[in-house]
Order: C-alpha cells, then structure tokens, then sequence
C-alpha cells in the first residue's frame, strides 16, 4: 500500500513541476526539487545542463517569461519506487511560444527522473528529456494569442 501511496505523490510532485514552469512559479518549483537537482535537456536545437538549485531558478527565471511560455503535459507515468527513492518516466507533450523570436515550437519528449525523499517529502533529484518530436514554425498573423499564462 505504501508503495501505491508514493507513487500518486511522485505524480503530483510532477505535476506541481508542471505547472511551476508554465507558471513561472519559483517559489513552486522550489519545493518540487531537490537541492542538489541534476536537470539535463536534449533536443535537435538545443542542449542544456544545470546543476543545483541556484542554477536551475536561474535557468527557469529566464527561459520561461511573459515573452517566452507555453504548455507542458506530461503523460503515463512508470514510477518505481525502492524505498526513499524512485525512479520515473514520463511522455512529455509540449508547446512553447517565444514571441521574441516570433515561433512556435511543438514537441514530444521522454523525460527520465530520479526522486528521493527529504524530511518525509518526494522531491525531483534528477531530472530530464530527450526529445521525439520537435517542430518550429513562424508565429504568424494567424496565430491570435489571447491570453499568456505569465504576466
């Protein structure tokens, strides 16, 4: 029983990192990792490392902005769960407008984590993806924002 029980909390420990980065919540994102979080990102344009809790409010302060957002869905999750640590994979759908750039890139992506517990609480130890999927394309007059997620 335990085990099912750390399993729903490691689902909304990811879906509160989620939500964080649409968001642009950092205070949120915060309690979701780890101090010591490892974060890797593979894609065909880009590549990131960060390591450290510094660096990765840093990393979220600036590639998610009122300018740059967008929408993260992670999806069937397969958690493992060996005590106070677990292990999971997760199928990323993602959107993400940079209106500086004036694109649209949507994406898929696998996302592998490590979590551990501190003081009794999961939190994101390692995190990370490699994308399937990436598609970029102009933002164009046809494209009508109406609202953004981050003010």
């Amino acid at each position: 029983m335990q085990t099912l029980l750390d399993i729903e909390e490691i689902k909304q420990l990811k879906a509160r990192y989620f939500r964080g980065i649409d968001t642009a919540n950092l205070d949120l994102l915060r309690t979701v990792l780890a101090e010591d979080v490892q974060i890797r990102f593979d894609s065909p344009t880009y590549q990131f490392e960060i390591n450290g809790m510094d660096d990765a409010m840093n990393f979220y302060r600036n590639a998610f902005t009122n300018r740059r957002f967008g929408m993260h869905h992670g999806h069937t999750p397969e958690i493992k769960v060996n005590g106070d640590t677990a292990t999971g994979t997760w199928y990323l759908h993602d959107i993400f407008i940079n209106l500086d750039e004036q694109t649209i890139l949507t994406g898929s992506a696998l996302y592998e984590d490590s979590y551990i517990k501190v003081g009794g609480n999961w939190r994101v130890h390692r995190t990370g993806y490699k994308r399937l999927l990436e598609m970029i394309e102009p933002l164009t007059s046809n494209h009508r924002i109406t609202s953004q997620p981050i003010n």
